[in-house]
């Protein structure tokens, strides 16, 4: 047995351990920590794209919609008009490193920003 661990070469013994042991695992470990950070950034610039939807929202209404919600002026096109202004003004409050990974993130970005806003608009006129 002493023979035999003499004759090893332990610097290929080691390498062989590493490539196949020790470097996928480490490589997987490292792949999960990957996607978690992506998933908690994407979380958080979530977050932020809400309240900058909420602002948004705020911000027409007291500019553009209260002027003229009871109003004849008030038809289905100024209400896409202003829904659209909120859309941009949310959009353009984010990095652009921000914008361009929630959009990678979400196929339907364009509904997804929708719903927000409809959310958004719910939550200015019935929880503040």
């Amino acid at each position: 047995m002493s023979e035999v661990l003499k004759n090893l070469d332990w610097n290929q013994v080691i390498y062989t351990i590493w490539t196949v042991v020790l470097l996928p695992v480490i490589t997987y470990i490292g792949a999960q920590i990957n996607e978690y950070a992506k998933a908690k950034r994407i979380d958080k610039y979530t977050d932020i794209l809400y309240e900058n939807v909420k602002k948004a929202v705020k911000d027409v209404y007291e500019t553009v919609v209260k002027d003229i919600k009871f109003t004849d002026s008030w038809t289905q096109e100024k209400m896409d008009e202003a829904k659209e202004l909120a859309k941009a003004k949310a959009i353009s409050a984010l990095t652009n490193s921000a914008y361009q990974a929630l959009k990678a993130a979400n196929n339907e970005f364009d509904e997804y920003l929708d719903s927000l806003v409809g959310t958004a608009l719910y939550d200015v006129k019935f929880r503040e």
